[in-house]
């Protein structure tokens, strides 16, 4: 928090005594959210959520001034200084936050108690000097398939020989604090006392830089737990002071290559959990665009879930998850768009020895497609989809409908969509059944950066007489000018 906070200062220092003139974007979106929600057990009570969440968002862009006499923005070879902000406020007016009593109180509040998340809020500097970029303040990171987000620095430094050194260092984000942000703290830790301690990460990369044909990185990053930071708090088995220990530990790493002049571009990603000896993540794919008509993106990724290194959840064997899709698509003409996909998942079953169990076929698939298309004119669209999967989990089928049309001009659109699914578990036979949702909406053009959206839905299921829910959003997006150009 008091990093995010620093960043944002700097920013607005450097706005007053720096800049002859930088330009100021604000945005805020206040979303309000309404439906119900039924309670497992005999009773199957309705408790009602009314959700009301705020975004603030601001940015200071441009905040050094041009080098040259009669420039009005600054070359971006001779560097420049942004500030990036971003908060959210919510609060559930509904009984949902009401109801919960014992454990599942103290759960509920870890979920929907914070009132305020401080999502980033950092001071960026870029080619500074020509040669330096860096970040300070709340800020996330994304290397290859490893997503996290931080309190502290992170510099990088070009070279001539086209590339760049990382590194960075902080501390990583509590989501259960005040201005905390719990989309990326880790799992399987929650109401512990490792799940209250300070966490310090840092890390370093190395990554190709400015060439056309080939985006390569490589990148290494440690969280861990000293003793010290610990010691006021109880472990999970009433003991005073928590242990040293490392929380994650992780390689990374990410190719794209762009071949035939952008048309055909192969691409590659992996992540390897060092705490745990295994490859958690894998990506590779492959985009192709045969003609200015055609084109085909195929994927394929292998998956395990990753938690703290301090839960329990990590001796368990865990299976990993594999998923192949492609998807072919035709521009059959200025309006028409045709596609069709595959998709395929793959069960891989392990030999358990300490039950002295082997499973009847090492692995299953399950597997289907689908296919849809899509029409466009200046004020109209329609978008029509199907879909069918089976195999290995059951059975799932469906398909959609949605249309956009623009009634007044660019100021009003009507939206509607209707959408089907029915399922079929193939070893609980009670969850077997269907939905239908029909939802109606509009998009509201109020001013110059100024929208109001409503949607409303209705679904129909054996298991709700009624099921609706509303959601409305109001968003601005302002920009002006501060300060005189000299």
């Amino acid at each position: 928090m008091g990093v995010g906070t620093t960043a944002l200062a700097a920013g607005w220092v450097g706005l007053s005594s720096v800049a002859a003139a930088a330009e100021v974007r604000t945005v805020s979106r206040t979303i309000g959210e309404g439906y119900m929600v039924r309670v497992p057990g005999p009773e199957a009570t309705l408790l009602s959520r009314r959700r009301l969440v705020q975004y603030v968002g601001v940015g200071v862009y441009g905040i050094l001034p041009p080098k040259e006499p009669g420039q009005l923005r600054r070359d971006p070879n001779d560097g420049q200084l942004r500030v990036h902000s971003s908060m959210r406020l919510r609060h559930d007016f509904g009984t949902f936050t009401r109801r919960a009593t014992g454990s599942s109180d103290a759960l509920l509040q870890g979920i929907d108690g914070r009132q305020i998340d401080l999502m980033y809020g950092y001071l960026e500097g870029e080619r500074l000097g020509g040669w330096v970029d860096l970040r300070a303040g709340r800020q996330f990171e994304m290397s290859g398939l490893d997503f996290f987000a931080f309190d502290g620095g992170w510099i990088r430094i070009r070279t001539p020989a086209h590339f760049s050194v990382e590194t960075f260092g902080g501390f990583s984000v509590d989501g259960g604090a005040v201005f905390g942000f719990p989309t990326f703290e880790l799992d399987g830790t929650q109401g512990t006392g490792a799940d209250d301690v300070s966490s310090p990460t840092a890390g370093a990369a190395v990554a190709l830089d400015d060439v056309r044909w080939l985006d390569a990185r490589v990148a290494y990053r440690r969280t861990f737990t000293p003793a010290s930071m610990g010691e006021s708090l109880v472990d999970s088995d009433g003991s005073r002071g928590l242990a040293a220990g490392v929380d994650q530990e992780l390689v990374s790493g990410t190719m794209a290559l762009r071949l035939a002049k952008g048309r055909l571009s192969p691409f590659a990603a992996a992540r390897v959990n060092l705490g745990t000896a295994r490859v958690d993540d894998i990506s590779a794919g492959v985009s192709w665009s045969i003609t200015e008509l055609h084109s085909v993106r195929a994927q394929y990724l292998r998956t395990i879930p990753a938690f703290d290194l301090d839960s329990i959840f990590n001796v368990f064997s865990v299976t990993p998850f594999e998923d192949v899709r492609t998807v072919y698509q035709v521009r059959a003409s200025e309006r028409w768009t045709l596609y069709g996909r595959f998709q395929g998942r793959i069960f891989r079953s392990e030999t358990t020895e300490a039950l002295d169990t082997e499973p009847d076929k090492d692995a299953s698939f399950g597997g289907g497609g689908g296919g849809g298309a899509a029409y466009r004119i200046r004020r109209f669209s329609l978008r029509g989809d199907g879909f069918g999967l089976g195999g290995e989990g059951g059975t799932r089928a469906g398909g959609s409908l949605d249309a956009r049309t623009h009634v007044w001009w660019d100021r009003l659109a009507i939206d509607t969509r209707a959408f089907f699914v029915y399922y079929r578990d193939e070893l609980d036979d009670s969850r077997r059944g269907h939905s239908v949702a029909i939802q109606a909406g509009t998009n509201l053009r109020l001013g110059h950066g100024v929208y109001f959206n409503v949607v409303g839905e209705q679904l129909f299921t054996p298991y709700y007489d009624s099921a609706f829910r509303a959601f409305a959003v109001l968003s601005m997006d302002w920009n002006f000018r501060a300060g005189r150009r000299q």
